[in-house]
């Protein structure tokens, strides 16, 4: 039996957590130029995920821009059920088959934030070796 669970997930709320993740700072655009307050989408067919045009560079962005997530089709509610998937150690095939997604894809996805995770990874308790030793 399949439980919908994405079906109780509040999409703008993934949205903000999301948004938190990715853009600690506040969302900008490739550029850097941050997004002003008061701004309205360029495009918001996909609400809560809408595009941005910055009024300095003229290009367009979203949340996703720069990030692993970049071009994805995935909505907010589900990109952070495989993000919490991938925490708990759930298994990609288990994962796909519960959200219904490739295996493929999501375990590229998998091993991009496994790289990132080793390459952002903090060097608590570690000296740097003494050259003369």
């Amino acid at each position: 039996m399949r439980f919908p669970i994405t079906d109780l997930l509040d999409e703008k709320k993934c949205y903000d957590f999301i948004l938190t993740i990715l853009h600690p700072d506040g969302l900008k655009c490739s550029d850097g130029h941050h997004l002003p307050q008061e701004q309205a989408p360029h495009d918001n067919h996909r609400s809560p995920i809408v595009d941005y045009k910055c009024r300095i560079c003229g290009r367009v962005y979203n949340l996703f821009t720069n990030t692993i997530w970049s071009r994805t089709r995935y909505n907010c509610a589900i990109i952070v059920l495989i993000i919490r998937g991938f925490t708990q150690g759930v298994s990609t095939s288990q994962l796909a088959d519960e959200l219904n997604k490739d295996y493929g894809t999501l375990l590229e996805r998998r091993h991009k934030i496994q790289q990132l995770a080793l390459e952002n990874r903090p060097l608590r308790g570690r000296r740097p070796r003494d050259p003369k030793s």
